[in-house]
């Protein structure tokens, strides 16, 4: 059962602030929150302190680590409207993977932008406080929503896209490549492709196909130094999700949980 922490009251991670990571896509079911989770997961084995941040209004990530989305009170949404501070909306899940939680509230604020301004700065600005208790803040965000992608994208460091072995998952990338230029140019934000995470959803062949495609892309953007990694379909994942815990916890050595151990070693490794 998830439990309520007050950051305050928790030791903080030596020597930095966390490192912040945004899962994006503007395109939706390209497996944003089962990376996401499962990298979590995969860090936190290793020894690392983890906070998920769920933006999705579905709740996905928050379900995906085992919280009852009827029974919370307080989440992001507390946070985007001034009711609660970051601090006080933290659960620590039964996989010791920290998570700020989501509602279906969160849709209203995208309804209720006079509210809040506009605001694209509001995740950034909550988790100031914050990251100084942890090693890696993970950001799972929700697909087709510029205002609350936008916050998400400027709160992190870098960013990983997952994304389907196929031709309208890469064509989308277009959209994502001209919001993230336009925040450079014009918020002077900048931001770091650190990862593609590539599922293979059909044959081998096309995954092939497509990850030519996005070699091409990201030489043509002048960013060759993106790692693409093959994430295979595997059963497991559905199984661990019924479980709420990330696939490091209920099937660390099957094939899938290798290819997430090897993605969470690399972002360890970047962080150093």
């Amino acid at each position: 059962m998830a439990k309520n922490v007050f950051m305050k009251d928790t030791n903080e991670s030596p020597g930095k602030n966390a490192t912040t990571i945004a899962f994006v896509h503007h395109k939706g079911g390209t497996g944003k929150t089962t990376s996401a989770l499962n990298v979590a997961g995969w860090l936190t084995k290793m020894k690392q302190k983890v906070l998920v941040v769920d933006m999705d209004p579905q709740g996905s990530a928050t379900a995906g680590l085992g919280v009852d989305r009827k029974s919370i009170d307080i989440s992001i949404y507390d946070v985007f409207f001034g009711q609660k501070n970051m601090n006080q909306i933290i659960l620590e899940t039964d996989s010791s993977v920290f998570l700020a939680p989501s509602s279906l509230n969160l849709l209203s604020a995208e309804m209720n932008l006079t509210d809040l301004n506009g605001n694209v700065k509001v995740l950034d600005n909550s988790l100031v406080d914050v990251e100084k208790h942890f090693d890696f803040i993970i950001i799972d965000l929700p697909p087709g929503s510029n205002f609350l992608m936008m916050n998400g994208i400027i709160a992190a460091e870098n960013l990983i896209i997952p994304m389907n072995a196929g031709i309208f998952s890469y064509e989308t990338l277009e959209i994502l490549k001209t919001l993230v230029i336009e925040l450079d140019e014009e918020m002077e934000i900048a931001t770091n492709l650190q990862m593609i995470l590539l599922r293979e959803i059909f044959s081998s062949w096309r995954y092939r196909k497509v990850k030519k495609l996005l070699r091409e892309f990201l030489i043509e953007n002048n960013i060759p130094d993106v790692k693409i990694f093959r994430i295979p379909f595997s059963d497991k994942i559905f199984k661990a999700q019924m479980k709420g815990m990330p696939i490091s916890h209920c099937a660390p050595f099957s094939g899938i949980g290798r290819k997430y151990k090897k993605i969470a070693k690399q972002l360890l490794m970047n962080s150093i």
